[in-house]
């Protein structure tokens, strides 16, 4: 009976295991999805229904635009500000009509004398245009949000300032919480080394949020606020307690004997710990790297309180600042948090089964 009520309870509980599983899987992919899509859908579009797939930025044939003047608020290529009469200005008369959001500067030499010849106010029609304006209008349309999202959000130095803190942050954490523990785990002198292991466990406990202010006034304090070094330095410090216990915990489990063959060859610490700990502690470097660097690339209020200037402030901040600048175009906004968060998820989901090996390897090892 007992035997019968086990396999009940064993074909009972795998489709409902099953279906926790799935219904996870679709509560987290779900609004991935949608924003991955909607990033492609004009304001209009989604005011008017919000989970509707695209369709205004591509369906683009049939555009109509007016024909505009120079203005304060119309963003124009250099070569279109130098040479303004040899170009033909448009403006989109659907797509965030009369804001100068969506343009064209189509140059007049390309177009039919009818065409070329219409003064503001008139209307021009993408299809009545040649076959490779036609091209260059539509690939630029179906882009619109994110080219908007670069140009008008300033995201590219933004960008580059996160791709900057995560790297050099990432390999500072890591070859220093490495260097710390390979040397609690392996020199003699265990009780300096439970002293030290002792407060890098309390620095792990301490929250970014208690220490904010004290941090921001010591770092003004010796004229490191607003600058890329502090940024970075602030990040290799709450970046060491984790990656030093990951790090303690798998050194410790290295053979002793590797080290002593080592010295026994005439190689001091330092070229012990190049030559046989960094090699061998390939699983437990990409898991502490890749935690680490999701979690800098997505860092939010470190950056927003330390970097005040556009010129050291990351994406996250980059793409809060632009949400609050332009609340009313949602697509720019999805296409900012599109570009933001693809680079962690590929690089996640690259490098997963990686991190699972790292954690488990550090946490068993003996």
């Amino acid at each position: 009976m007992s035997d019968a009520l086990e396999r009940k309870g064993f074909t009972v509980g795998k489709p409902i295991s099953y279906v926790i599983f799935i219904g996870w899987a679709l509560l987290t992919i779900l609004p991935l999805f949608w924003m991955a899509y909607s990033s492609f859908k004009s304001n209009e579009e989604l005011t008017r229904n919000i989970y509707a797939f695209p369709h205004d930025l591509f369906d683009n044939k049939d555009d109509e635009y007016v024909v505009i003047t120079p203005s304060l608020n119309l963003i124009m290529p250099k070569d279109v500000k130098e040479n303004t009469s040899d170009y033909l200005l448009l403006e989109s008369t659907s797509i965030a009509p009369n804001r100068k959001l969506l343009t064209q500067f189509l140059p007049k030499s390309e177009l039919s004398p009818d065409v070329a010849n219409r003064t503001a106010g008139d209307l021009v029609y993408v299809n009545e245009l040649p076959n490779n304006l036609q091209r260059k209008i539509s690939r630029s349309t179906m882009g619109f949000n994110y080219t908007s999202a670069f140009v008008r959000g300033a995201l590219t130095k933004k960008f580059l300032n996160s791709i900057v803190y995560t790297t050099v942050s990432t390999f500072s954490m890591v070859f220093l919480s490495l260097m710390i523990g390979y040397a609690v785990s392996k020199m003699p002198f265990p009780r300096l080394s439970a002293v030290v292991i002792g407060l890098i466990g309390l620095g792990y406990l301490i929250s970014t949020n208690s220490v904010i202010i004290p941090l921001f006034l010591m770092l003004t304090r010796i004229g490191l606020t607003d600058t890329r070094i502090g940024m970075i330095l602030v990040y290799t410090a709450f970046g060491i307690p984790m990656s030093t216990l990951l790090a303690s915990q798998f050194i410790k489990g290295l053979p002793d004997s590797l080290i002593e063959s080592a010295e026994m060859d005439g190689a001091g610490p330092f070229r012990a710990f190049l030559s046989i700990i960094v090699p061998m502690t390939v699983p437990v470097i990409i898991t502490i790297s890749i935690i680490n660097a999701l979690g800098i690339w997505n860092e939010f209020l470190l950056v927003l309180v330390l970097a005040s200037s556009e010129a050291t402030k990351s994406l996250p901040v980059g793409v809060y600042s632009f949400s609050s600048l332009t609340s009313t175009q949602l697509g720019w906004q999805l296409a900012a948090l599109v570009i933001a968060t693809a680079p962690a998820m590929i690089i996640y989901f690259s490098f997963n089964r990686r991190i699972t090996q790292g954690v488990v390897a550090g946490a068993v090892k003996e």
